[in-house]
Order: structure tokens, then C-alpha cells, then sequence
């Protein structure tokens, strides 16, 4: 039974609009060659790939559970940025405001090292500390309820 569920987007206004600009920009030659008539296909490349990855960014949900067994976080569709966590595994576990840029150098799959983050906006986390010290942080928009997930769960491992 899952007792925390939350999914994330990203749909900053600000974020769409970069990837439009880039999406046209990187097309821009390719208009001149239309009206020449010299389409090359090396000219499609750049348009095709920054469309690819607005399209995969526009996809990308964050997907974090807690129930009994831990917690589990990933970015779907995308099988190798998964993670999970067993309560036995978790030696702290609590909700932190952090600084994005700072500290993980933005929002996306982030970290380097034993200290991680999965984030899509905002500034407040799932932070996870493993018994072999690796640190990892789940970025959640619903800090409430996710405060109340582990309280039932975590304490519960422990006893």
C-alpha cells in the first residue's frame, strides 16, 4: 500500500519558452535553405535533436513513493534513473529546504559523489542518508505529507 504518492512535471513558463527559443534558433538555417531549395540533411540534425529533448523534457515526470517497504524515486519513462531505498538501508531520513543551484547545480538528475538529488522545481526535499553515508535528495512539492510518510514508516523500521 502506498501511504505517499506524488508526481512532478516540468512546466516552469520559463523553461518552455528556453526550449522554444532553441528549438527555432537551431532551425533557423534550415528556413534560409527552404527558400533556396538546397535542403542539406545535415542542416536537420540540430532542429531534430534540441526537439527530441524538449519533447523528453516535456515527458519526464518524477515519480516518488513511501510506503512500508522505503522510498522510491525516478524519473519515468527513463528505467535507469530509479532509485530505492529500504528502511533499513536509511540511517536519517527527514524533509530540508535546500539551495538547487548551490548545492546540486540546478534541477534535473543532479549530484556527484555520494550526495544526489532528483529535483523539478522548487527548493524542498526528501533527504536520505543511507548507513554508508550516501546522500540522496528528492525534490517534493507536497513536504506535509511526505514528513507524515516517513514519520509512520521510518519509525516503524526502527522498532
Amino acid at each position: 500500500m502506498h501511504i505517499f504518492k506524488e508526481n512532478q512535471k516540468f512546466r516552469q513558463w520559463w523553461l518552455i519558452i528556453l526550449m522554444i527559443t532553441i528549438v527555432i534558433a537551431s532551425a533557423l538555417p534550415l528556413f534560409s535553405e527552404i527558400s533556396t531549395n538546397e535542403v542539406q540533411l545535415k542542416s536537420l540534425i540540430a532542429p531534430i535533436i534540441s526537439l527530441l529533448v524538449f519533447i523528453l523534457i516535456f515527458i519526464l515526470n518524477l515519480e516518488t513513493k513511501i510506503n512500508s517497504k522505503g522510498i522510491s524515486a525516478g524519473f519515468e519513462p527513463l528505467p535507469f534513473f530509479r532509485r530505492h531505498y529500504d528502511w533499513d538501508e536509511i540511517q536519517e531520513c527527514y524533509i530540508r529546504t535546500y539551495a538547487p543551484v548551490s548545492e546540486y547545480g540546478g534541477w534535473g538528475i543532479r549530484g556527484f559523489g555520494r550526495a544526489k538529488a532528483y529535483n523539478v522545481s522548487g527548493n524542498i526535499g526528501i533527504q536520505i542518508i543511507t548507513k554508508n553515508n550516501e546522500r540522496f535528495l528528492i525534490g517534493t512539492e507536497k513536504p506535509d505529507l511526505a514528513k507524515r510518510a516517513i514519520r509512520k514508516h521510518f519509525k516503524k523500521s526502527k522498532e
